[in-house]
């Protein structure tokens, strides 16, 4: 199953990639005018000297200011886990920080999202507790991810005039998350009652067998334990809301690098609303399966949103490149810098899809 999610994310980005720089020409070659090489590459859909004008025209100061905006980002978050695991441990700012960049790191070099699940390991190493209470916060922390954008995206959706059909399945999303984690609340409040149920279900199983999973399940809903103190609700609302804040703010300091906000009307009467359209289109294609990194499925989200801000697609090419490579970097080398710290190598990483107590 995961070799087939690998081959089907590359055949994707490797699609994207395509589409978005050439235009082919089937008609031409049934029509015998092309062979098929032509056909295939068709005619560019990008002006490279365009682009590349575009790129060098970048103002510095505020592609600078957003490169800071990933640290921040990732600190903001840093601080959201530390309230999700503390019934399970203390956990330090700068430690989390380092694992939840260490994450992001191995999500970029490597496919299937393995970064998640090297955090959860690398914070039951950290507090000394199980892998599976580790992997449990992570789920919660990333459950709380996609209940912000599906607000995020029922709130633009009223303010921002997108296709009916998208309007309509995000107020229907809404509501079915917002569904879940009623029942979802109600089950941890109530864990002991449904781990009780849970171990009568599995009674046929030989006892070693079925207390290990009872005991694994137990653990994992231990790491949304956070969801019984209701005092950090508060907490992890709030650095919800700055996480996504930070996110709009990365991509309006890149639309002033790029000078949008001049060139482009539409991008000038709803500043704020365009740059959360972007945001919601990045997070959006970054959870279909991809290549590291997401390379070519967010960048083609990039340029479908600056679309509608007619945006060129040279131009929005280039923002896609550049937006991307300033958080890539970021991980890229400070996530080295803390793997080192974390004493890890890159053959354990690779390990953590087949077992995470390799590492």
């Amino acid at each position: 199953m995961n070799q087939r999610r690998i081959i089907v994310g590359t055949i994707l980005s490797i699609a994207f990639i395509y589409f978005i720089i050439w235009i082919p020409q089937p008609l031409g070659w049934l029509q015998g005018e092309l062979n098929f090489t032509q056909a295939l590459f068709g005619r560019a859909r990008i002006d490279f000297n365009a682009l590349i004008n575009s790129l060098l025209q970048v103002r510095l100061l505020p592609l600078f200011l957003a490169f800071l905006v990933t640290p921040a980002h990732c600190l903001i978050r840093a601080h959201r886990w530390k309230t999700i695991v503390k019934p399970l441990g203390r956990l330090g700012l700068f430690d989390g920080f380092g694992i939840i960049v260490v994450g992001y790191f191995v999500n970029t070099i490597l496919p299937l999202r393995v970064g998640e699940i090297a955090r959860g390991v690398l914070l039951g190493k950290r507090l000394n507790i199980s892998k599976s209470s580790g992997l449990g916060s992570v789920a919660f922390d990333r459950a709380l991810d996609v209940c912000a954008l599906l607000i995020v995206v029922a709130i633009t959706g009223f303010l921002f005039r997108l296709p009916d059909e998208v309007r309509q399945a995000s107020r229907v999303l809404l509501v079915i998350v917002l569904f879940i984690i009623v029942i979802l609340a109600y089950l941890i409040i109530h864990g002991d009652s449904i781990s009780a149920l849970v171990k009568k279900l599995l009674t046929p199983l030989p006892r070693k067998t079925r207390n290990f999973l009872v005991a694994t399940l137990d653990n994992f809903i231990s790491g949304f334990a956070s969801l019984k103190t209701p005092g950090s609700y508060s907490t992890i609302i709030i650095d919800s809301i700055l996480i996504w804040l930070l996110y709009a703010a990365q991509v309006i300091l890149v639309l002033f690098a790029f000078n949008f906000y001049q060139l482009y009307p539409l991008i000038q009467m709803s500043s704020i609303l365009s740059a959360f359209v972007i945001v919601i289109a990045s997070a959006i294609v970054l959870s279909v399966p991809s290549a590291p990194a997401g390379i070519g499925t967010f960048h083609a989200g990039i340029i479908f949103s600056l679309a509608l801000f007619d945006v060129g697609i040279d131009e929005a090419t280039g923002f896609a490149i550049i937006i991307h490579a300033i958080t890539i970097i970021f991980y890229l080398v400070f996530g080295s810098i803390f793997m080192w710290h974390e004493g890890l190598k890159l053959g354990q990483l690779q390990k953590i899809k087949e077992d995470p107590t390799e590492v």
